[in-house]
């Protein structure tokens, strides 16, 4: 997981809970997010600043990164096994577990369980009044309470979700299709990547989407290609990391992005928006 909230700056989370700075292209280590990490997904960190960072890196632990080190876990007895994060700013942050509890962050500290309908891969939010989570459906986060999931998708899982604007989302799934959101709701599946699903993992087809704004995106798949959104139409994937599966994409701005993979390698483009 690679979370970029500046260009030039990301942190990234490895699935046995390290985390590490990325700074232009060198790489250190932060250190352990919480107690004995066990991420339960894949998205279990998420940056909005420089100096601001929260992580569900354990079961009912949340923790926060202050740009210099990471806060020890606040436990929340209630939850069972956090697998998704997405924070607005610096006071506002909601997270959904395994069970379809969620819990919202105020910037002081942590409600109760505020109900889902299920767990999430991923969690993006605009506002502290507008968040999609995606996993066999979206779920829409109106500042009080989750949409049921629709059935938007009969191609494959949703892996993730990006949102720029509230009117504008777009969110991959496992068969290599785009889905965007236009304010009111999501349109059908566009294939924009096909492969085989890959053994022994659940990372298939399109694991890894970012937005900065409604007209430029980058997509990532599980045999490492990445795709470029330009406002109207996706462009054919272009190999970067043969044989390994990116998992992850951060892009703060147009000219500045992060792909990671299972492998724990980053892969850094600063390129024109067009490009």
């Amino acid at each position: 997981m690679v979370s970029c909230p500046v260009t030039g700056l990301c942190v990234a989370g490895s699935t046995s809970g390290q985390s590490y700075r990325l700074t232009g292209t060198r790489a250190s280590v932060i250190g352990v997010i919480g107690t004995a990490p066990s991420p339960q997904g894949a998205s279990y960190l998420t940056c909005t600043t420089a100096t601001f960072c929260a992580a569900v890196p354990n079961l009912n632990q949340v923790s926060l990164f202050n740009g210099t080190a990471w806060s020890p876990p606040t436990t929340i007895p209630s939850a069972q096994g956090f697998t998704a994060i997405g924070c607005a700013g610096t006071a506002f942050c909601v997270s959904i577990d395994g069970e379809g509890n969620s819990f919202i962050y105020n910037g002081t500290r942590w409600s109760g369980n505020v109900g889902a309908w299920g767990a999430a891969n991923q969690i993006s939010c605009v506002s502290p009044s507008f968040c999609v989570a995606v996993e066999g459906g979206p779920s829409i986060w109106n500042g009080s309470a989750w949409s049921q999931p629709t059935d938007v998708d009969p191609e494959g899982q949703l892996n993730a979700v990006s949102c720029a604007t509230t009117t504008f989302c777009q969110a991959v799934d496992s068969a290599g299709d785009v889905l965007t959101w236009n304010g009111t709701a999501f349109s059908p599946p566009v294939a924009v990547a096909t492969e085989p699903p890959l053994s022994g993992t659940d990372a298939s087809g399109l694991t890894g989407v970012s937005c900065p704004t409604p007209t430029f995106c980058r997509a990532v798949d599980s045999i490492g290609r990445v795709f470029g959104f330009n406002g109207t139409k996706w462009s054919a994937g272009t190999l970067i990391d043969n044989g390994r599966a990116l998992t992850s994409v951060s892009c703060p701005a147009v000219t500045f992005c992060v792909a990671v993979d299972r492998s724990g390698n980053a892969y850094v483009s600063r390129s024109s928006p067009n490009s």
